[in-house]
């Protein structure tokens, strides 16, 4: 009789990989980006400012300027992802936008001289209470890798500077469906979790282990989720998904067709489908209303997600960071 093909690995971690002593243990980040310099920076020096020990990015829109930039900085590290980079590179892999990050990001991962490397996007922030290598210290021995939960930003006149305003996840805090449209009264019914965005957060890796593919939100070994994980309880990624309406109006189109809100074959009821019928019934305007009343950052939002303990707020105080790190931008990147 033939044995079932496992649905998941356990992969042991030997002892040498642990690193307990927060002082000494290394982390750090790695990414496939394409956006502005100004951008770039202020993501790399928020997640330094949080202790990161090498910022490793793919320029996924190869950049010249953006290298000589952060060149003075070692623990920022640029590689362009030009024709000379993908020469000889699997054409598979460079099929789409998703393919590159989960290509690069492995690649990374197999010569990383870190304990452990977060796979984040640019407009990912990891938010911690603590140092976060005093947590990843604490981490089950055991476990191959780390899940961090989303929050997701919401839209207010400046969120870089100051308390920058996240709600959480309706899972997280162990809401009802019913609870979720006390929050969101007339959409809280159809988007299941209250995001624009991803809703199943991003892991943290302990690098050195074998055949590891990191992707967008899953680490696997030969073909299979890795069963050995657990759960950085006290952080999150905190996700810029649509800081603004014009940023969400921006890239709408390209979302549904290619991006986060594209046709997937598991999902039942998809964002899409909600943001089709707005379209159909009501247009832009009809879009605006939605993104509002899901999305912007009003008194009456923040009550409600107060209420149902699902506000999370945290300073960002992005300019601050990049000032600290990096000194001023040239001044055309200067502006957001």
């Amino acid at each position: 009789m033939t044995e079932p093909a496992p649905s998941n690995i356990h992969l042991p971690v030997p002892p040498d990989l642990v690193e307990r002593d927060p002082t000494r243990l290394r982390w750090g980040t790695v990414s496939t980006i394409k956006a502005p310099l100004g951008a770039i920076a202020r993501f790399a020096a928020y997640h330094l400012d949080l202790g990161a020990s090498l910022i490793d990015i793919f320029l996924d829109q190869p950049d010249p300027q953006v290298a000589e930039f952060f060149a003075p900085f070692p623990m920022v590290r640029i590689t362009q992802c030009d024709a000379a980079y993908w020469r000889k590179k699997p054409e598979r892999a460079q099929r789409s936008h998703q393919l590159r990050q989960a290509f690069n990001a492995s690649r990374a991962y197999r010569r990383s001289e870190m304990h452990w490397l977060a796979h984040i996007d640019v407009d990912e922030f990891l938010l911690s209470p603590r140092p976060l290598a005093q947590l990843l210290a604490e981490a089950d021995p055991e476990a191959a890798y780390l899940r961090i939960r989303p929050a997701e930003l919401l839209a207010q006149d400046d969120p870089w500077r100051g308390p920058s305003h996240f709600k959480l996840t309706r899972r997280e805090r162990g809401l009802t469906k019913r609870e979720l449209a006390d929050i969101y009264p007339d959409f809280g019914a159809y988007v299941p979790e209250g995001f624009l965005g991803y809703t199943g957060g991003k892991n943290i890796a302990r690098t050195g282990l074998p055949q590891i593919r990191l992707g967008i939100h899953g680490v696997i070994h030969q073909g299979l989720p890795i069963s050995n994980y657990s759960r950085l309880t006290d952080v999150h990624v905190g996700h810029a998904h649509a800081p603004d309406w014009a940023h969400f109006e921006r890239h709408l189109k390209f979302r549904m067709s290619k991006g986060s809100y594209r046709e997937k074959i598991k999902d039942r009821m998809r964002l899409r489908d909600v943001l089709d019928v707005i379209i159909d019934a009501e247009g832009n305007a009809g879009l605006r209303r939605f993104y509002d009343q899901i999305n912007l950052a009003t008194p009456r939002l923040l009550d409600r997600l107060t209420a149902h303990d699902m506000l999370l707020t945290a300073p960002l105080d992005l300019d601050d960071k990049v000032a600290r790190w990096f000194g001023d931008l040239p001044r055309e990147h200067s502006d957001r």
